[in-house]
């Protein structure tokens, strides 16, 4: 017997990036201007062949002024990386603050990470591309933090399937399926675009996983 999510849902720490400067506001703009600025660079080089001196430029600051607020390069990615986590797992919480049925609180979710996606596409990009040259500290941090993300998803799924009295199989494994899915919107974009609207493919998705799990079938019964 599989544990349940509830017990397997744990918070799980950010790696702690050391600064130099000791104003915590002025820290959050200047590693937001430094994320944005490694995003279009890592983009265009690859992060082997980007420098910090490119970060800088693109960033508009020394690469004095940089280490101040991060260490290294590897610091730089780890942010972008964490960026985007943080962003799956306060979307996906609003959303689910904002429905009520067990179907729609999986709909609304993947809807939301789904709409993250879209957003952020070239991060993603990256993320998948470049995640595996993270330190070893920086990467077991992030990929813990993955995990934490797919075991909320199966509570919402446990959860939901409790209330309309169904038995899954292997949540984790649908857990998986299910957060994994909307990538699809940033690693096949080339296959995507033009052919249908965002809001379309969003709704696809979201429709395809409840009915997949059997959810909008229960619900209806």
């Amino acid at each position: 017997m599989q544990p349940s999510a509830r017990s397997r849902e744990r918070r799980v720490p950010r790696r702690r990036v050391q600064s130099a400067t000791r104003n915590p506001d002025l820290v959050r703009e200047r590693r937001e201007q430094l994320v944005n600025a490694a995003i279009a660079v890592f983009v265009e080089k690859g992060f082997h062949k980007a420098t910090v001196r490119d970060i800088g430029r693109a960033a508009n600051m020394t690469q004095g002024t940089i280490y101040n607020y991060v260490r290294s390069k590897d610091d730089i990615l780890y942010l972008v990386c964490d960026r985007i986590v943080s962003e799956y797992n306060a979307q996906t919480r609003k959303a689910l603050a904002l429905a009520h049925d067990p179907a729609g609180r999986v709909r609304s979710a993947v809807r939301a990470i789904s709409q993250v996606m879209y957003r952020h596409r070239r991060e993603i990009r990256l993320i998948y591309q470049d995640s595996h040259l993270l330190e070893p500290r920086s990467l077991s941090v992030i990929l813990a933090r993955v995990e934490e993300f797919i075991g909320m998803f199966e509570r919402i799924i446990d959860d939901a399937a409790a209330e309309l009295g169904l038995t899954l199989r292997d949540t984790h494994m649908s857990a998986n399926i299910l957060t994994f899915l909307p990538v699809m919107i940033a690693l096949r974009g080339w296959s995507l675009k033009g052919r249908t609207r965002p809001e379309a493919v969003i709704d696809e998705i979201s429709e395809f996983v409840v009915r997949g799990l059997g959810f909008e079938s229960a619900a209806r019964d």
